[in-house]
């Protein structure tokens, strides 16, 4: 519980009447503020907190200061009874009757979520929910608190956010880091709005770790394609997931697939052309053969005559989960999900195969090469393939040179 103190004190200099201002000062937790309480008295006529005398004049004086205090004890078992942190700012804000300036986090997140709701797709907005879901707890297990006043967030909680979400929560370091990163965007709205004065993220720079980018073998992907299934809803997921796994698309993507998608180039090969929900950038990807038997298994399908997609696309939670099962019965070891596919299309099928990654980073819809980088791993055995390609033009090049001064020598000794 905060330590609250109230203090009414007169100003040293005196005012046109020859008195002196009463001015109150409120403390909480050693935070404190000062403020004019619109009402003057000479010094002898003053004592602790309030005036001295029997007068009608002091009585009603007295009164006042009374309110005054009253007021504030009040508004602060408001704030305990809301299960609000009692704050300096809260309380004067509150004293003033400006409460509108009163911002909490979960209440400044939420109000950011549902803008981020209208802006953009689902799954960025289910991230922040997410996130959001981690403060809430957080707050409640660091405070016992369901929300708190954001002008408390300093660097202190954000360290202390990050430790409990490694510690607590068992999250491993790139994805705490990406959680705190995300409340980070949240407070930053916060700060060019005026309602805090300074960034309280300013001096957390965490080290992501390199990790590996996981993808499956052409091994394992052929496993899954040729796996027959009696359960239908098996062989539906695999399916796309295989589709995925020839063409890159990621999930929000593959569930919006439609025949609008799909456009014929001048030699009659099928392409899909998408725009990214994700980055909001074209990409056309080829149809490999693979990839348009899985489209020509569905056309006739209900579920895809119903919804006019091009495949029976489940809600992600569904998908992820089967997939869980299929790898199991595939004899999969990598954990299969939906996004796995689209890292395995770009390392196993389009650069172990030789696809340049400038090519592979248009067909994926990248910004930069560098996201390309992130997902496309190159693989030891291309690395290895490459070089020997290279040590093959090499070889070429000395061997038709050698080639050309064994004839200039014949043409010398002619």
């Amino acid at each position: 519980m905060k330590n609250v103190t109230i203090l009414m004190y007169l100003k040293s200099r005196k005012n046109s009447k020859g008195e002196h201002p009463i001015y109150l000062r409120l403390t909480v937790d050693g935070k404190r503020k000062e403020m004019s309480l619109n009402r003057s008295i000479s010094a002898k006529r003053w004592g602790k907190n309030r005036g001295k005398g029997s007068s009608e004049e002091i009585k009603i004086l007295n009164k006042y200061l009374l309110s005054v205090e009253h007021r504030i004890n009040q508004m602060e078992q408001e704030l305990i009874n809301n299960n609000i942190l009692v704050t300096i700012e809260g309380l004067i804000n509150k004293y003033n009757g400006v409460e509108d300036k009163i911002h909490t986090l979960v209440e400044v997140f939420k109000y950011e979520n549902e803008r981020i709701k209208r802006l953009v797709e689902v799954g960025t907005y289910k991230k922040y929910v997410t996130v959001l879901n981690h403060v809430e707890k957080y707050i409640e297990h660091q405070y016992n608190l369901s929300d708190i006043d954001i002008n408390e967030i300093d660097h202190q909680f954000v360290t202390d956010f990050d430790y409990y979400l490694r510690t607590e929560k068992n999250i491993a370091n790139n994805s705490t880091i990406r959680i705190v990163n995300t409340l980070k965007k949240i407070v930053r709205v916060t700060l060019d709005k005026g309602w805090i004065a300074k960034d309280p993220f300013r001096s957390y720079k965490p080290k992501k770790e390199n990790v590996e980018t996981r993808y499956l073998t052409q091994v394992e992907i052929d496993a899954i394609y040729k796996k027959e299934f009696s359960i239908k809803r098996l062989e539906q997921v695999s399916r796309v997931f295989v589709f995925c796994s020839y063409t890159g698309l990621a999930y929000v993507d593959v569930k919006l697939l439609s025949k609008n998608n799909i456009v014929k180039d001048m030699d009659g090969d099928s392409w899909i052309k998408i725009n990214r929900k994700k980055t909001n950038t074209i990409s056309k990807i080829p149809i490999l053969p693979i990839a348009q038997e899985i489209l020509d298994k569905y056309k006739d399908d209900p579920l895809v005559l119903n919804s006019g997609k091009l495949l029976p696309v489940l809600s992600n939670q569904k998908m992820n989960a089967y997939l869980k099962e299929i790898g199991d019965i595939c004899g999969v070891k990598t954990q299969l999900t939906s996004h796995l596919a689209r890292h395995s299309f770009a390392t196993t099928i389009a650069l172990t195969n030789g696809l340049p990654i400038e090519t592979l980073s248009k067909i994926m819809g990248h910004k930069t090469l560098n996201m390309t980088l992130h997902y496309g791993k190159l693989l030891d055995t291309k690395l290895s393939s490459d070089v020997a390609k290279l040590k093959e033009s090499l070889k070429k090049i000395k061997d038709d040179s050698n080639d050309s001064s064994k004839e200039d020598t014949n043409i010398e000794a002619v």
